[in-house]
């Protein structure tokens, strides 16, 4: 592994902090916290797989005399491995909570390879001329401990962690998007000539429609239903959790996204009870220069196990061609909000949180010159623009200073979104275990019913989100209403103040079978940067 600070500009763009952000790890207090994990993973294992054993998912739930014999011969054996290795736990557990109380809230590793510095050169000089389409995608892949994402009913977490990862990195490796770009670079001063030529009156315009160019991009545009990811400069992650597991999906990640946060959390007893970090992790095509990550102060239920927070990033794109001192910059916001609340109105208190930790970190990071060309607000917000348990946080202040493309309104959704969130029960079944399979389901109301969260949820328990039944006549046909399979909780969101020219909006199929969520992804260009 190449640890350096890539610059993407003269000496004077360099940021100092992100040198620091992303030099490696070193002290005994980091090297033990990485011995006191290796010692603690035998104990950890045993312990996720006994009790895993007595989680029966939808699918075992076909095999019930498979699951039986599991459970006679396989418990005697990790009961015996838990015990064997009970004594390094007890020693090396508060060791480990100990040091997760006192380091710094995140990690950062960097990653360099021929392939990521030519992609660097290609970015730099498309952000050069002006043209750069930038993208972005959001998912939740439920990576967590073993025993947990059973009760999720999702199994082998490092075999998903590794292929997940895979898909992603071969959804950008075989993209035309670069090659776009280049062939772009190549006509830019053609272009720059003839416009020229115009404005001096040299070509005629009488074909120009003046009003047609003033139109916003993104007016007209359609989001739509993609089997794969384009081309994206930030992937945005929730839900992975197992820092074991994430070795895996990192080590693919790396070979496109050089700059990577994650292990990101607030350990404490008062927080997390020392258990679950937020889950949390942001990859980069772009130098980060600065990182923040921060708890949220109110939950409840499982809430309390979990550091779920705000994971904050100020990405370096550049300096502007007017002045060079002038820093390009962007930021990307990751969060994670409370899941199956009940009666409890916790997750407008964290939108609360959230905000003012945004202009917080903004505040506290933008320097003078800078200019913005995008902040994105990016993750699982566990809550819907439809459903009446839901309307305290679709009205909530955030969307009056960020944009929601797929929003209309409060209440309102423009007619081309579908739902996130696929019902566990049915998420397995064939005609979803392929990205073709399940952008067919997404494209068809009454089948995407049947496979995802209608958004019409009374009260925020898991009785009617994880197992509500499909609504169907006395003849048994699928009942086709407009929030029908159209619980959308995961967003991007876009800050007013830098506004965005939306280029495509998708709502991705690559990773089915692999998680829970649908990823979203959006390409957008920025009118900062002409």
């Amino acid at each position: 592994m190449i640890y350096r600070f890539y610059a993407i500009n003269i000496k004077e763009v360099e940021d100092k902090t992100a040198k620091m952000l992303f030099t490696p790890e070193s002290g005994l207090a980091h090297h033990c916290l990485l011995i006191s994990r290796c010692l603690l993973y035998p104990s950890y294992v045993s312990f996720n797989c006994l009790l895993s054993l007595y989680i029966t998912t939808f699918q075992e739930e076909k095999t019930p005399n498979y699951v039986l014999l599991k459970k006679i011969f396989l418990t005697p054996v990790y009961a015996a491995f838990f015990v064997l290795f009970l004594p390094i736990m007890l020693v090396f557990l508060p060791i480990r909570c100990a040091l997760l109380y006192v380091r710094r809230p995140f990690m950062c590793s960097q990653h360099h390879t021929p392939y990521t510095d030519w992609q660097t050169q290609v970015l730099k000089n498309a952000i050069d001329k002006g043209f750069h389409k930038f993208g972005v995608a959001t998912a939740n892949l439920c990576l967590m401990p073993e025993l947990a994402s059973k009760m999720n009913h999702l199994t082998n977490v490092s075999y998903r962690a590794r292929k997940i990862g895979e898909k992603i990195i071969t959804s950008q490796f075989f993209d035309r998007e670069w090659e776009k770009e280049e062939l772009e670079m190549k006509m830019y001063s053609s272009n720059i000539e003839a416009k020229s030529c115009r404005e001096n009156g040299l070509i005629g315009c009488a074909g120009d429609n003046t009003e047609n160019q003033q139109k916003p991009v993104d007016q007209c545009l359609e989001g739509d239903v993609s089997t794969d990811f384009p081309v994206v400069d930030v992937f945005a992650i929730q839900e992975a959790w197992s820092s074991y597991q994430n070795k895996l999906l990192i080590q693919q990640l790396q070979k496109i996204f050089p700059y990577i946060v994650h292990d990101a959390g607030v350990h404490a007893f008062r927080n997390n009870a020392f258990f679950l970090n937020s889950g949390l992790l942001i990859a980069s095509k772009h130098p980060i220069s600065a990182v923040d990550f921060k708890a949220y102060t109110c939950f409840v239920k499982h809430g309390k196990l979990l550091s779920n927070g705000l994971l904050m990033t100020q990405l370096l794109l550049g300096s502007s061609k007017a002045n060079n001192r002038n820093r390009y910059i962007g930021y990307v916001f990751n969060t994670h909000l409370q899941s199956y609340q009940g009666k409890d109105q916790i997750i407008p208190k964290q939108l609360d949180e959230m905000l003012d930790w945004i202009k917080q970190f903004k505040a506290e990071n933008t320097k003078f010159g800078d200019i913005e060309l995008f902040c994105l607000v990016c993750g699982d917000f566990n809550f819907d623009n439809f459903s009446p348990a839901d309307r305290e946080s679709s009205q909530h202040p955030l969307f009056t200073e960020f944009s929601d493309f797929c929003r209309v309104q409060a209440n309102l959704d423009k007619s081309w979104t579908v739902g996130t969130e696929l019902r566990p029960e049915f998420m397995h079944d064939n005609i979803v275990s392929t990205p073709e399979g399940l952008k067919t389901v997404l494209e068809d109301q009454a089948l995407r019913q049947c496979h995802l969260v209608d958004a019409d949820i009374v009260e925020h328990c898991k009785e009617a989100i994880v197992t509500g039944t499909v609504k169907k006549d006395a003849q048994g046909n699928v009942l086709i209403f407009p929030e029908g399979g159209r619980r959308r909780i995961d967003y991007i969101l876009s800050g007013r103040s830098s506004p965005l020219n939306v280029a495509g909006y998708h709502f991705v199929t690559k990773l089915a079978t692999l998680t829970d969520h649908i990823p979203v992804a959006m390409e957008f260009t920025c009118p900062k940067l002409h």
